[in-house]
């Protein structure tokens, strides 16, 4: 099956592909560039260190970013408390969790 593409579909495009590469441009200069995501999933919290390598209570006594979060469905539903540990500048160097059952704990 032959496609022909008339002249104006072939500028439209050509406009939206200028367009697409300035906008990514743009993006970059305001936003700059990230570094890749190195995260993975715990249960529910989304850890850089997964599986975690520090326990929860040497996690909480540091410089550290804590949230929590339901895991389960059907069965068993925890709670999870999930934590970055810090050094002193601030860069993640340690992940935790705590869970605890609170339906269907039977």
């Amino acid at each position: 099956m032959k496609q022909i593409m008339t002249k104006a579909l072939t500028r439209r495009r050509s406009v939206l592909a200028g367009v697409g590469a300035s906008g990514l441009a743009a993006a970059a200069a305001v936003f700059g560039s990230g570094s890749p995501a190195h995260a993975a999933n715990w249960a529910c919290c989304t850890l850089v260190f997964v599986p975690p390598n520090v326990s929860y209570s040497s996690c909480i006594n540091a410089k550290h970013y804590v949230w929590q979060c339901t895991f389960g469905t059907v069965g068993p539903v925890y709670r999870y408390n999930c934590c970055e540990k810090k050094n002193a500048s601030g860069k993640i160097i340690g992940s935790a969790t705590k869970y605890t059952c609170i339906a269907n704990c039977g």
